[in-house]
């Protein structure tokens, strides 16, 4: 097991990922990640695309989610796939149940395993991790994925939709983080992953005032949209990650639905992409 001595700064790159035991003719996964990190602590992270899967449309192809009508024993084939693809085939896997909350699940070892995917069922929108080989997996339609990644390679994944983000639900994964890894955010790697832009996020002028209140008027462009990257973003930097720490990758949801799922765009029936984070 590899382990950070202090982390390398962030930085998002698309890769591209296939089994091992891949034939010819399989479509290879992509997704945003961080070789250094991966070289440094064992830590991979995962911001995927929607290709390289086994769903059908309008699911097609990758489809993560567990609640969105798509042939269940296809999204759990979809999650093993991409497991393998990653390097970690033998990896448990939870993926909470998401219910646009605060509330932070913690998985410290494997052997709680059966214990938190039965908590994490009831209701989570973040994960922390720490032992090896424990796969954090949250799932997206145009709302925030974040991952945040300790020096002693513990990590978490959080779901930052605009009810998540307005309740802190990254801070609050943060500070969990922190509190089970014995370090300072300061110290820690957040990493942003597509979500829908402040452009396509039109809200109501009472959600925008909400919103302005709370994080400051930089946050809303124009009286009817909400900017949530800069709203978490701000948010974590308050908390004590410093900027340089901090990676977007900058990419919008409903922009780009030839990648990536997003529920504006596509009237609510489509698939899920993941936020996925696993250590050797």
């Amino acid at each position: 097991m590899k382990t950070a001595q202090g982390l390398p700064l962030p930085s998002l790159s698309r890769g591209r990922f296939l089994r091992s035991d891949a034939s010819a003719s399989e479509e290879a996964i992509y997704a945003y990640t961080d070789e250094a990190l991966f070289e440094a602590s064992g830590v991979r992270i995962a911001f995927t695309e929607r290709a390289g899967g086994f769903s059908v449309s309008p699911f097609d192809s990758l489809n993560l989610g567990e609640y969105v009508d798509d042939d269940p024993a296809v999204v759990q084939g979809n999650r093993r796939k991409l497991l393998s693809a990653l390097g970690f085939p033998n990896a448990q896997i939870i993926s909470p149940k998401q219910v646009h909350g605060t509330d932070v699940a913690i998985w410290r070892y494997m052997n709680e395993t059966n214990l938190v995917r039965q908590t994490a069922q009831q209701g989570a929108d973040a994960l922390v991790v720490e032992d090896a080989q424990c796969a954090a997996l949250l799932v997206f339609a145009d709302c925030m994925p974040v991952i945040l990644v300790a020096p002693n390679g513990a990590f978490a994944v959080a779901h930052a939709g605009w009810r998540g983000a307005y309740g802190h639900v990254a801070v609050r994964a943060l500070l969990a983080l922190c509190e089970y890894s014995c370090c300072q955010p300061g110290e820690c790697n957040a990493y942003i992953g597509p979500y829908i832009h402040a452009e396509c996020f039109e809200v109501s002028n009472d959600l925008m005032q909400r919103f302005s209140i709370a994080f400051g008027e930089d946050c809303a462009p124009d009286a009817r949209h909400v900017d949530l990257g800069r709203v978490v973003s701000s948010d974590l930097q308050h908390a004590g990650i410093v900027p340089e720490r901090i990676a977007d990758v900058d990419i919008c949801t409903a922009c780009n639905t030839s990648k990536f799922y997003s529920y504006r765009a596509q009237q609510g029936i489509c698939g899920r992409h993941g936020a996925l984070a696993v250590r050797q």
